[in-house]
């Protein structure tokens, strides 16, 4: 397997919603979850974990429940509402693909943390920020084995649904289902505001370095 830098996987990470139904090798997801391991945590508290599901049968559950979410809060929520921008609309028509075949997918993983969002704002941003950097670990891990995720939380709108098929305890709250799988679209740059448009240098409104 040829090494894919840094670089690349940055670069090249994008949404694949599209995902064939080969297996994913045992191997190949038991790398990603131990790289998301390797990302940092508040007070390195790894209160993390992650539920790899490969079973057809509870694949098939959690996609109807993500289904059912997509079409009441997508389908017959967002774009029936008629006050989406063109642009906005391709984002959802773009989401209820996965909607529709989240079941298909032939991994996913639900990642989970102990406790619950803190109201405290320091406390808050220390909660999600012992998390998130493990799940952009995990996606780039798989861009490297050359397998396409998502990252998705819609499954919150049904938290206790997804956590009673999956047995999930009740001091953990999940953060995020991701699909895993071969991807059946193309890698690309994807579509993002150039970065000179959103820095700030030194103070916020100077938009170049040392004027």
């Amino acid at each position: 397997m040829s090494e894919l830098s840094a670089h690349e996987a940055i670069y090249s990470l994008r949404a694949m919603r599209r995902l064939r139904r080969d297996p994913v090798a045992d191997e190949d997801l038991r790398y990603i979850v131990n790289a998301a391991t390797q990302a940092p945590s508040a007070s390195n508290s790894q209160d993390w974990a992650f539920i790899v599901v490969t079973d057809p049968a509870l694949r098939q559950q959690l996609g109807e429940i993500y289904r059912r979410i997509g079409i009441e809060r997508i389908r017959d929520g967002a774009l029936a509402s008629g006050r989406l921008s063109e642009d906005m609309a391709k984002v959802y028509r773009r989401a209820m693909i996965l909607v529709e075949n989240l079941a298909e997918a032939p991994a996913l993983i639900v990642v989970a943390l102990r406790g619950s969002h803190p109201e405290n704002g320091v406390e808050g941003c220390a909660y999600y920020g012992s998390i998130f950097p493990a799940i952009q670990n995990l996606m780039l891990a798989a861009r490297s084995r050359g397998l396409g995720t998502t990252l998705t939380t819609l499954h919150k709108a049904r938290e206790a649904e997804v956590k009673a098929v999956l047995g999930i305890p009740d001091e953990f709250d999940t953060v995020a289902l991701i699909p895993v799988g071969h991807p059946r679209g193309r890698w690309g740059r994807p579509l993002r505001t150039p970065s000179s448009e959103i820095t700030h240098w030194d103070r916020w409104g100077q938009r170049s370095a040392n004027s």
